[in-house]
């Protein structure tokens, strides 16, 4: 119908004019200038790029081309779609580059060097798959997907978390939590400070469309937070939220509790969120802030959840 209207070639000229040549870019300001992905009609693919201030100020930006999309896909001969960059803080030179061959949920994930510009050479890889990763440290990943039989949801989405270690085999991570094959999905969960600094490590459980959970591995506590469909559902309002209990826990645990202070079983915060099974839990590992000291799942530790 729109097709048949003689104003509508006009009009659709124009309005791809101005997207393609008009385009006002979205740039946040990194601590290593002024970074964004960009696509047009050169760029099909895009460009992970960067420039200064002052020269963003200029008619015609000088722009340094960190990751070029378009010439890695040409390069390997595939159908490379950018899916974005996790880079582990604060430093964040080091990256995760994760990319799917074409436009799927699958993605294969690449260790980055942002500095050098260049992938790492033998550094993290995992193959495609459909698949969430946090970084743990520089040589610590946290790592959802497919590990095999029986690992995926009925949604066919990962609901096992592994810790994997530089140089590992992925038949080699060690499992550290696993959700239930009715969730959605299960995800890592890596709590940072703006320093870098990292306050908590466990899992998001996206058990349905409106209820999420999170599983947190705290020092020596374990315990469950529950966002129902009344919560705000922004992934980063519940991470602060979160980040600011676990701060104000911290804070508590370093006064003397008597008996009756003994937080409940449960409890209902102005969040609409419920915590729960906030007990004792072994001794952490070595490895990474917040690693539990386990091979199995979360909740067949002793008296670690309920």
């Amino acid at each position: 119908m729109l097709q048949s209207d003689p104003r509508y070639r006009h009009f659709y000229e124009q309005a791809l004019a101005i997207l393609q040549k008009d385009r006002i870019a979205d740039i946040p300001l990194e601590g290593r200038g002024l970074e964004h992905f960009w696509q047009d009609e050169n760029q099909v693919r895009g460009v992970w790029r960067r420039t200064t201030r002052e020269s963003d100020r200029s008619q015609v930006p000088n722009w340094e081309a960190i990751l070029d999309v378009d010439a890695l896909a040409a390069a390997e001969n595939r159908n490379w779609v950018f899916r974005g960059a996790s880079c582990l803080p604060p430093e964040e030179r080091l990256c995760l580059i994760s990319l799917s061959d074409g436009v799927k949920d699958a993605v294969s994930i690449r260790e980055f060097d942002r500095t050098a510009k260049t992938f790492v050479a033998d550094g993290f890889y995992l193959p495609e798959d459909k698949q969430d990763v946090s970084w743990g440290d520089g040589d610590t990943l946290l790592v959802a997907r497919g590990w095999g039989e029986g690992t995926l949801t009925q949604a066919g989405y990962p609901f096992v978390v592994k810790e994997l270690k530089r140089a590992q085999s992925l038949s080699e991570a060690r499992e550290i939590f696993r959700g239930e094959p009715t969730d959605s999905e299960t995800q890592p969960l890596v709590l940072r400070d703006s320093e870098g600094h990292i306050h908590a490590t466990g899992a998001v459980r996206a058990i349905g469309s409106f209820e999420t959970e999170y599983v947190v591995f705290r020092e020596a506590a374990l315990f469950r937070v529950k966002f129902d469909q009344q919560a705000d559902r922004s992934r980063q309002n519940r991470d602060h939220w979160l980040s600011q209990r676990l701060h104000v826990a911290s804070l508590n645990s370093s006064k003397p509790r008597r008996k009756a202070d003994e937080p409940p079983a449960a409890r209902r915060s102005s969040s609409d969120a419920q915590v729960t099974g906030l007990n004792k839990a072994p001794p952490l590992s070595s490895g990474f802030a917040g690693s539990p000291n386990t091979t199995g799942r979360a909740d067949n530790l002793p008296n670690a959840l309920p």
